[in-house]
């Protein structure tokens, strides 16, 4: 297994079952390049495991993309876009032989909400919210991206976080959610979820979720509408490093 980078830690909690913790209280538990390849790595190496995800602290999962790593790495003048790790974590989780369970101990926001959107289940204490400043930003996301929030979250709660903006009560996406349960159990009800999937047969987990994850991206796009649409994300970015540098 690679060393843990710095930002994130991981915990055995029993056998079989891991825990993620975002940890970046600078940043506001930020996510940066180095956690999400970590996190691609780590996923080819899961067998059946059950990992829970979680942000550090009490009031903040992630506040998403670690904007700081951008003009440290200088991301936006790089071939590639600077979400490509964000893309290559998040479809390792969505082929990973591990179900992954996301405890939101507060506000979730931009590459959160896509990180959370590629776990299986959902769990959440009443006072968490979801927000993506794309639209603030001058930001494109990603089909791939685009389709998860669209399955985990609905096309009303899609539309309200990437068109208007919103920051959206989590109560108000009850229908993507496990579980709501209060602060003080949310790790023991993530633990007693992670419990209760181990004790399934392995093999009909696994199975079922290969289905249940392909279901979630059916819907499949016509390719001149990819391609148009990946050439205004790359556009995006160019007039953000255009901006950066003035």
């Amino acid at each position: 297994m690679a060393t843990t980078p710095e930002g994130l830690r991981e915990r055995e909690l029993e056998p079989g079952v891991l825990r993620w913790v975002l940890d970046n209280p600078a940043r506001r538990n930020a996510i940066g390049p180095a956690v999400f390849e970590w996190i691609a790595m780590r996923c080819a190496e899961l067998r059946g495991e059950v990992v829970i995800v979680r942000g550090a602290g009490e009031h903040a999962f992630t506040a998403g993309f670690d904007l700081t790593a951008l003009a440290k790495h200088n991301l936006l003048g790089q071939p590639h876009p600077p979400d490509a790790s964000l893309i290559r974590a998040t479809s390792a989780m969505q082929s990973a032989d591990a179900t992954f369970v996301a405890a939101l101990n507060g506000y979730v926001i931009g590459a959160g909400v896509e990180l959370i959107s590629a776990c299986d289940f959902r769990l959440a204490c009443p006072d968490a919210s979801l927000r993506l400043p794309a639209g603030k930003l001058g930001v494109v996301y990603h089909a791939a991206g685009l389709t998860r929030i669209h399955a985990a979250f609905g096309p009303a709660i899609a539309r309200r976080l990437l068109l208007a903006g919103e920051k959206v009560d989590i109560s108000d996406a009850r229908p993507s959610l496990s579980a709501l349960v209060e602060r003080a159990q949310l790790d023991e009800q993530a633990l007693a979820l992670a419990r209760r999937i181990r004790e399934q047969s392995a093999r009909s987990v696994a199975g079922n979720r290969t289905i249940l994850r392909a279901l979630d991206r059916a819907q499949s796009l016509p390719a001149d509408l990819l391609e148009a649409h990946e050439q205004a994300r790359r556009d995006a970015y160019r007039a953000l490093a255009s901006n950066g540098e003035g």
